[in-house]
């Protein structure tokens, strides 16, 4: 595979979930490509529909059009949701939470973990409680996690949403300084100015009559 050539290749993607009353596909299909090196940005409203693209892409929820081309393996995908989705009632370390991402093993060395930490800025804290840092911070965390397999792609899924504009610029440029090293990525937002994306992708609600297919 040259270096241009697309890690993942999109066209007419249409992704949703089965009801009683059929398939409803929240967002209107969508076409793009990310090679290594690149940043894609799923920009668009809340409730537009991207996370529910994103986590078809990852194989979580049904495709009902399109087609969705991976030239890497799953294992090579680094999955980062929102911080929000981890229970901070849990009383889970950053280093823990990192380690959790080991690529089936649990058991994954410390220095590996410890690695990924200092990559996204947080060697100081492996033992502080996730729950306990800022919301800037778990994200960091959870981009370190992601790291640890160390992925060819990383997905992430509104990694500003509850932070200020300070902390989303933070964050911006360490993805920046990520992708600088080789992986590409594709990100959902609804705010733009946090993050230079490679090609910004608009995500918009289907029509009433697309709904159901």
């Amino acid at each position: 595979m040259t270096a241009s050539a697309p890690l993942l290749a999109v066209d007419g993607g249409v992704w949703g979930y089965r009801t009683a009353a059929g398939a409803v596909t929240p967002a209107a299909p969508v076409s793009f490509h990310v090679a290594e090196r690149e940043i894609v940005l799923l920009s668009g409203d809340n409730g537009s529909g991207k996370t529910t693209i994103l986590r078809g892409l990852l194989g979580l929820v049904e495709r009902f059009g399109g087609v969705v081309n991976w030239s890497i393996d799953r294992q090579d995908i680094g999955y980062v949701p929102q911080e929000s989705v981890i229970d901070r009632s849990v009383p889970a370390t950053a280093l823990d939470v990192v380690r959790s991402g080991a690529p089936g093993n649990w058991r994954r060395g410390r220095n590996a973990a410890m690695a990924a930490l200092d990559q996204v800025g947080l060697a100081d804290r492996p033992d502080v409680l996730f729950g306990s840092l800022s919301g800037g911070q778990r994200q960091r965390v959870l981009v370190a996690r992601a790291l640890l397999g160390r992925p060819r792609m990383l997905v992430l899924d509104e990694p500003t949403v509850n932070v200020d504009a300070e902390t989303a610029a933070r964050i911006g440029q360490l993805l920046d300084s990520l992708r600088a090293q080789g992986p590409g990525m594709v990100i959902t937002s609804h705010v733009r100015d946090w993050i230079t994306a490679t090609r910004e992708v608009p995500v918009r609600l289907a029509a009433r009559e697309e709904h159901h297919v």
